[in-house]
């Protein structure tokens, strides 16, 4: 079933609103850091992990992360849009990608713990190949 093909930025829309919020907190952490270091801005100019808290630090991995994997859900998302080919499968594929990322991202900052952090990742993970794997599928058989 087709849909509205603007329908798939709703999706890439979360995942950047993800981003910038963990962009946010991630300031956030590190000026509390610097007050709890008694720290100045020349002090960390070029800091390291190890210039930074815990909290920080979590925070600083997991914006970085939102570089990773995300980057490839956004091309795909374009490539949705470009061939036309959103439907109810790829959009549930997309939130299940977001949701796996926005679960993974609560764990990562929160207790940490690695094995659900890591069922979260395999989860986008497999979210995300299923999206290439859709769009791969369809591009090369509207080819043939």
């Amino acid at each position: 079933m087709r849909l509205d093909q603007n329908l798939i930025l709703l999706p890439v829309l979360a995942q950047v609103i993800l981003t910038f919020a963990v962009l946010v907190m991630m300031g956030r952490a590190r000026a509390q850091s610097m007050r709890e270091r008694r720290q100045k801005m020349n002090d960390v100019a070029l800091a390291t992990a190890t210039d930074w808290n815990e909290n920080a630090r979590k925070l600083a991995n997991n914006y970085a992360n939102q570089f990773e994997l995300p980057v490839l859900f956004y091309v795909a998302c374009l490539f949705a849009l470009v061939t036309r080919s959103v439907d109810v499968a790829l959009m549930v594929l997309a939130l299940v990608f977001v949701a796996s990322r926005i679960a993974h991202t609560a764990i990562h900052i929160g207790a940490n713990r690695v094995m659900p952090r890591f069922t979260a990742f395999l989860v986008g993970v497999g979210a995300l190949m299923g999206i290439w794997l859709l769009i791969g599928w369809r591009v090369v058989t509207a080819a043939l």
